[in-house]
This record gives structure tokens, C-alpha cells and sequence, in this order.
């Protein structure tokens, strides 16, 4: 019965442990101290669960018949070797006879240890021995579970927790790859750049960026291209070229560089800069190439526009025909883009019809068809643009109702879209156009758009300037016959002056002709005297010859003739005409000329009139004077320039009047055209030099004039 009881106590003991698996270590002790006390029918049990590696203990107290047990164990420890076995306690005191056991749990008790006290008389039996060890030995495996399983949930717990940190560092370090990635292609598609990764010697493309393949007209989301495919894009002329340096840079492993163009199916040219940089592995060999290429169109187009537009400006500067500037202006812009067409129209001076300014590429039929249409709200591009006076974009001809009137001229050529910009003048006026044909329907783009505003702007310039020009030349063939009128009708006033010149050596010649005759008809001819009188009517008839021929040149009318001239006997020149229209009013004309005084590059005629209208002038202010009237003529030369003077000793000028009587009309003179002096200033202002008026401080006036010396210096 015992050995049976002892068997059921064994295996009741030996199901706990199942109980404890996964359970902390508290629980344990618990489990354990109550199983002894309830399985072994103890008075007493304490339990002590120790950690090997230096844990805190677990220790559990149930029943009171050993109260002093702490006491007793504190006292005991030293002497039994810390309980390195087993030790009975045959009385552990109190009221009634107690006997107690003490069993270490591992070598020394490093497991803890087991006490159990009863009133047994045969406590503790072999088999209560046996029990207590086997249980305790249970506890200290189990516990030695749970501090282990504690333990592996830590290094668990800390595994876990590095796992979610170093997913969260992935997560971070991807996200921060995915937002790098994603600032590469924008800024890759902002600077329109791709890059790209080869292997030159077996001709594998490893890498293209999404911003590289569309470089090339290629769809990213098809994956990366074949080396051979690259290559098929670039232009024909260029692509030796560039294959070439390309295999030289991988056959000596360095750095290359190329610019080349790219040919696209749709037939659009790009323009690539592109750079290669070699990679070697850790034993020297080269493993590939990485680059990138550069989108570089738009600045070459730029560049060439630039280049373009100072070319046409030097041209304009130069006054280089119209015609010639607009066609190298068309010339220039369709360089820049593949199947452009352009041409110029201008608008004709009745403001109605177009007439044929530019368009070296279209064909001769169609600019002859439209040239002289007339221009109105449904005038194709041009007239439309022309009469709108704004741009007029048409993206297919063979649709929109602006070309139903001139669709048949266009359709034969294959001309599909058609946009115009007007060339405006500064006053708005329409000027003409600038047109760009395409033989496919499409819109201009931003590129095309800014080449079309250039092209107006220079064809602006370019039209202004000839007008300008005509103009200019218009006005200056006005004043040239203002300014003959006024010398014809100022020598008609001189009709009388001028006849008494011609006559006084005209009379001298009779006379002396008539000496002549006399000295010949003596019965014995007097030659010497003969030949005499013949010399001096040669000098009469020359000085009467040199008279006519002066007036003859003042009443010419012709071009502009600019020659260099000595101002100082031009003086002298005018004075012999006009000495006699002097003397009818007892005028003197005294003169202060400077020597050496140099020549200028003037229009002789037009220097002539200038000094005849001062002359006159100063004459008329002095016909009322008494007498003692006088008129100065002076000439100067200071620091590149001559100064003339023409004073006279007459009424003299108001102060308000100095400026005014250089202004169109405005006379002081009963019968004057109010035209002489503005004339006269006029004409000294084209040659470069200045003409105003002081009032003496005496009486009379000065009129003043410079000439530059500077162009005759040169000439």
C-alpha cells in the first residue's frame, strides 16, 4: 500500500511540470510549494528557485511549523557547505515534536534548495525524500524553462525590435531612395538630361533613364533599348563620328565627349551634348561606361537664332537691299527646324493687296499666284493676319474656312498648316507678314512661336528702315527743290545786279575791241598795241564768262555733289557777284579770311547759297542805314573746325527773334519768303556744323557757322 501510494504521489508529481511550461518563475515556486504541502501532507515546505546565471532568487514560504526556519537557515548556511546535500532536522522546535528536511537543488544549491517540515514521526521517509527531490529537481528544470524562455523572449523582444527598426530604416532609407529617384527625373526632365550605363565592348545597354530613352523618341515603359537601336537614332552624317569616339575612349579607358544630332521617325532633329565616364572594377579591368546625355536643342537653336539675328542687323546697318535681308531672315529660321517653309509678304502702299517681299523655298508658282490678292477677314493666314492685324494660326488648310478661297492654290504643293504674324510698324500700321508652312496639319510650338516673334520684330526693323529711307530721300530731294526755288527766285531778284556784273566786262571787251581795230586800220598797223587790246578783251570776255558760269551753277538743278572745298575763295566768289547788288546801296564788304585755313568736303552749290542768303541778308538790313554801312565776312580755323562770320552794321535782331527766324515762314522782310535762313541751316547741319544768330552789341547782327575739317581730312 505504501509503495502503491508512494507510485501515485510520484506521478501526480511528475504531471506538474506540464503545468509550468510557458509560467513565470513566482508561479513556479508557488505551484511547487503547494503540490509538497498538499501531495506530501506537510506542515511545512519553503522553496528557493535560484538563477544559475546570476538572477534574483524566488523563494515561497507555506504553513507555520517551522517558523523559525529563516532563522535556522541563516545560522546553518555557512556550516553545511551552503547545502551541498541533503540535511534532516530530527526536532525544528515549536509546540509539538517537528521533524524537517533540507535538500539542495544542482551542486551546492546554485538551483536553490527545497524544506519541508511534518509531524510524522518517520518524516522524512526514503520515499518523502524521494518525493521532495524529484519535485524540487522538477521546479528547478522548469524554472531553469522559464528563466531560459524568459530569456529568448527577451533576445526575441530585442530581435523583433531591431527587425522593426531596421524595417522602418528600410522603409525611411526607400523612401528616401523613391523621393531621390524621383528629384533625379524631374530634375533630369527639367534640365532635359538622361543618363545612362554600356558596356562599350560588348555593346549592352545596362541602364536608360526614363528622360534618356524619350531623349531618343523611345517609350520608357517598353523597357531599355538595344546599343544598336541608340545608334540607329543618331543622324546619319553624325553617327560614324560619334561610334567612333565612343570605341577610341573604350579602347583606352578614358573620359569622351560628343555633340551630335538625333534623327527622329518623326523626323524632328534634336541636338545632343553627351558625356561618357569610364568604371573599373577593384582589379583595374573596365566593366562599363556611365553618362548622360543633354538635351540641347533649344539652346543650339538659340545660339543659331542669335547668330542669325546679328547677321540680319549687320545687313540693316550696311542699308543692304530689302530683298536681300528678308530672304537670308527667312533663310535663318527655317534652318532651325526640320520641314519649315517661310516667307515674307509685304503690304502694298494702297494698304489693300500683298505684294511678294521673301520666300526663297516655296516654289515660284504659288508666291507668283499670291502675289497682289487682296487682303480681308477670310484672306488665308497672311491677309487675314495683314487685315486683322494680329496673328492668325491655322493648324490645317484643308479644314479651316480662312483658306476656302485660296485652297486650291495651296493643296497642290501640300501645304497643310499655315501661321502668320503680322509685321506691325510702330504706329500699328501693317507692314506685312511673316508666315511658316508645314506640309503636315500641327501648331507651332514654344520654339517656333519665339523664332516667328523674331523674325517679325527684325522684319519690322528692316521695312521701317527702307521706308525711313525713302522718306528721308524724299525729304531731301524737297529741300534740295525748296532750296533751288529759293536760289532762282533770289537771283531773280538780282536780275539787275547781276546784269551790271555782266555787263561791265562785256563794255570793256567792246572797247578794247575797238582799240584793237583802230591800232590795225593806221596806214601802218600797230600789232603790238593790237595784240594788247586782243589780251585785255580775253580778259573781259573770261571774267564775263566766269560771271555766267557762277549763275549758271546757282540755277542747276542736280544731284548732290560733295567735293573739297576752300571756303575762303568760295567767299571771294560770292562777294564778285553780289559786290554790285552791294553798291546800289553804298554798302562796303570788307573781309578777315584766315590763311591756311583747310578745306572741307562740301556741296559746293549748296555752301554758295548759304553765303548768299547771309550776304543778302546783310544787305537788306542795311538799305535803309545811312551811310557808313558796312558788311564783314570772317573766317577762322580752331580745333577741327571752321567758324564763319557775317556781320552787318544794319537794324540789328530782337533778342526773341534769334530763334525764330529760323523757323519755315517766319520773315522780318516786307516781301520775304521766310525761307532763306531755315534752308540755310538746313544745309549746314548736313554737313555736320551749326548755324545761329547774335545781336551786336553796337548795331547790326552776326550769323555764325561751323564746318567740320575732319571729313576732309579723310577724304
Amino acid at each position: 500500500m505504501a509503495l502503491r501510494g508512494a507510485l501515485r504521489e510520484l506521478v501526480a508529481l511528475s504531471t506538474i511540470p506540464a503545468a509550468w511550461v510557458g509560467r513565470d518563475p513566482p508561479i513556479i515556486a508557488d505551484g511547487l510549494a503547494d503540490a509538497l504541502v498538499g501531495s506530501l501532507h506537510l506542515d511545512f515546505a519553503f522553496v528557493r528557485l535560484c538563477d544559475p546565471n546570476g538572477g534574483g532568487a524566488v523563494e515561497v514560504t507555506r504553513g507555520h511549523a517551522w517558523k523559525a526556519f529563516p532563522e535556522w537557515l541563516q545560522t546553518h548556511r555557512g556550516a553545511v557547505g551552503q547545502f551541498s546535500s541533503k540535511k534532516i532536522v530530527n526536532d525544528v522546535g515549536g509546540a509539538q515534536p517537528c521533524r524537517g528536511v533540507v535538500l539542495p537543488i544542482g551542486v551546492n544549491a546554485e538551483g536553490g534548495l527545497v524544506a519541508a517540515a511534518c509531524t510524522r514521526t518517520d518524516f522524512p521517509s526514503e520515499i518523502d525524500q524521494l518525493l521532495l527531490s524529484v519535485a524540487a529537481n522538477h521546479a528547478a528544470a522548469a524554472f531553469q524553462s522559464a528563466r531560459l524562455r524568459h530569456e529568448l523572449d527577451a533576445k526575441l523582444g530585442e530581435l523583433r525590435q531591431a527587425r522593426n527598426e531596421l524595417e522602418i530604416k528600410v522603409a525611411e532609407r526607400t523612401a528616401d531612395l523613391q523621393r531621390s529617384e524621383a528629384y533625379l527625373a524631374d530634375a533630369q526632365k527639367l534640365t532635359h538630361t538622361g543618363s545612362w550605363a554600356c558596356n562599350m565592348a560588348m555593346r549592352e545597354m545596362r541602364h536608360s533613364s526614363e528622360q534618356h530613352s524619350r531623349l531618343y523618341g523611345f517609350d520608357p515603359e517598353k523597357g531599355v533599348p538595344s546599343f544598336e537601336e541608340f545608334v540607329q537614332r543618331m543622324h546619319p552624317e553624325d553617327r560614324p563620328r560619334v561610334v567612333e569616339i565612343a570605341e577610341r575612349a573604350n579602347s583606352e579607358g578614358k573620359h569622351f565627349e560628343a555633340h551630335f544630332r538625333l534623327l527622329l521617325p518623326d523626323g524632328t532633329t534634336r541636338y545632343v551634348h553627351a558625356l561618357g565616364h569610364p568604371v573599373f572594377n577593384a582589379s583595374g579591368d573596365l566593366v562599363e561606361y556611365l553618362g548622360i546625355a543633354m538635351d540641347v536643342t533649344e539652346r543650339t537653336r538659340a545660339e543659331a537664332l542669335r547668330d542669325g539675328e546679328s547677321r540680319i542687323l549687320e545687313m540693316i546697318a550696311r542699308d543692304a537691299p530689302l530683298e536681300k535681308i528678308l530672304e537670308s531672315l527667312v533663310l535663318v529660321v527655317e534652318a532651325q527646324f526640320t520641314g519649315l517653309l517661310c516667307s515674307v509678304l509685304l503690304l502694298d502702299e494702297d494698304g489693300l493687296h500683298v505684294r511678294h517681299g521673301a520666300a526663297p523655298s516655296l516654289p515660284p508658282p504659288y508666291n507668283k499666284a499670291i502675289d497682289g490678292l487682296r487682303i480681308g477677314p477670310k484672306a488665308g493666314s497672311c491677309g487675314t493676319a495683314m487685315y486683322r492685324r494680329e496673328p492668325v494660326i491655322v493648324t490645317d488648310i484643308l479644314q479651316d474656312p480662312l483658306w476656302e478661297p485660296y485652297r486650291a492654290v495651296a493643296e497642290p504643293y501640300g501645304f497643310r498648316a499655315c501661321w502668320s504674324t503680322p509685321i506691325l510698324g510702330h504706329s500699328g500700321k501693317a507692314l506685312g507678314s511673316f508666315a511658316m508652312y508645314y506640309r503636315e496639319p500641327r501648331g507651332p510650338s514654344l520654339a517656333e512661336t519665339r523664332a516667328l516673334e523674331m523674325a517679325t520684330h527684325l522684319g519690322r526693323i528692316a521695312i521701317e528702315r527702307k521706308l525711313l529711307r525713302e522718306e528721308r530721300e524724299r525729304l531731301r530731294q524737297a529741300q534740295a527743290d525748296l532750296a533751288h526755288i529759293n536760289r532762282v527766285a533770289t537771283m531773280g531778284e538780282l536780275t539787275a545786279s547781276l546784269a551790271h556784273e555782266i555787263r561791265q566786262p562785256i563794255s570793256a571787251a567792246v572797247t578794247n575791241a575797238q582799240t584793237c581795230l583802230r591800232w590795225l586800220r593806221r596806214d601802218e598797223p600797230d600789232v603790238a598795241e593790237a595784240s594788247e587790246a586782243a589780251s585785255r578783251i580775253v580778259n573781259d570776255v573770261t571774267r564775263a564768262a566766269d560771271i555766267i558760269s557762277r549763275i549758271s551753277v546757282l540755277f542747276k538743278k542736280g544731284a548732290l555733289q560733295r567735293e573739297l572745298v576752300d571756303v575762303n575763295q568760295l567767299i571771294r566768289e560770292m562777294i564778285v557777284l553780289l559786290r554790285s547788288e552791294a553798291n546800289r546801296y553804298s554798302i562796303s564788304i570788307r573781309t578777315e579770311l584766315a590763311q591756311h585755313v583747310p578745306k572741307v568736303m562740301a556741296d559746293r552749290v549748296q555752301l554758295q547759297q548759304v553765303f548768299m542768303n547771309l550776304i543778302l541778308n546783310g544787305i537788306d538790313a542795311m538799305k535803309e542805314t545811312r551811310a557808313g554801312s558796312e558788311l564783314t565776312i570772317k573766317s577762322e580755323a580752331d580745333d577741327g573746325q571752321i567758324l564763319i562770320s557775317v556781320s552787318d552794321t544794319g537794324v540789328g535782331l530782337a533778342p526773341e527773334q534769334a530763334d525764330q527766324i529760323f523757323k519755315a515762314f517766319f520773315t522780318t522782310k516786307d516781301n520775304g519768303t521766310g525761307m532763306g535762313l531755315p534752308i540755310s541751316r538746313s544745309i549746314i547741319e548736313s554737313h555736320g556744323g551749326r548755324l545761329w544768330a547774335n545781336s551786336a552789341s553796337g548795331r547790326g547782327a552776326t550769323f555764325q557757322f561751323t564746318l567740320p575739317t575732319t571729313l576732309a581730312a579723310h577724304a
